[in-house]
């Protein structure tokens, strides 16, 4: 009898002990999904590049609210230098991806990141390595 019931409550602690680190081990993909949808709300801030030294440049924050600004405009045909700084560990952003571009680039914490690139005309999406957490390139 004393056995038995040891064994139930040495069940029940583990199950509460998986329950606890299940819920810790995702609870940081769930700031990736909010991440997301507050970066492709339709408010978000679209920026446009700057002419600097033959090039246009931009600059792209990662934040616990996603990329900022969430969308570049930039110039089909001309150079372009985006700088993405990643300023949290609190979303899946830990690099970014430009799939038309063949661009895959780490983004260590704090440290600036530039991709360099001629963009072509359309929209292009630039993402996380997870591709939830996502932002856009209008090329005009």
């Amino acid at each position: 009898m004393m056995n038995s019931r040891k064994s139930i409550i040495i069940t029940g602690a583990l199950l509460i002990a998986a329950v606890a680190l299940a819920a810790a081990a995702f609870g940081g993909s769930r700031n990736c999904c909010k991440a997301n949808m507050s970066s492709n709300n339709e408010g978000a801030r679209t920026a446009e590049a700057v002419e600097q030294d033959g090039a246009q440049t931009a600059t792209v924050e990662v934040t616990d609210k996603g990329f900022e600004p969430s969308s570049l405009k930039l110039k089909a045909g001309a150079p372009a230098k985006v700088t993405f700084v990643r300023k949290t560990d609190g979303t899946c952003a830990k690099e970014v991806v430009i799939k038309e571009y063949k661009i895959e680039r780490k983004l260590p914490l704090n440290e600036p990141v530039t991709v360099e690139f001629t963009p072509r005309k359309g929209e292009f999406a630039f993402a996380c390595g997870m591709d939830m957490v996502r932002g856009k390139l209008i090329v005009e």
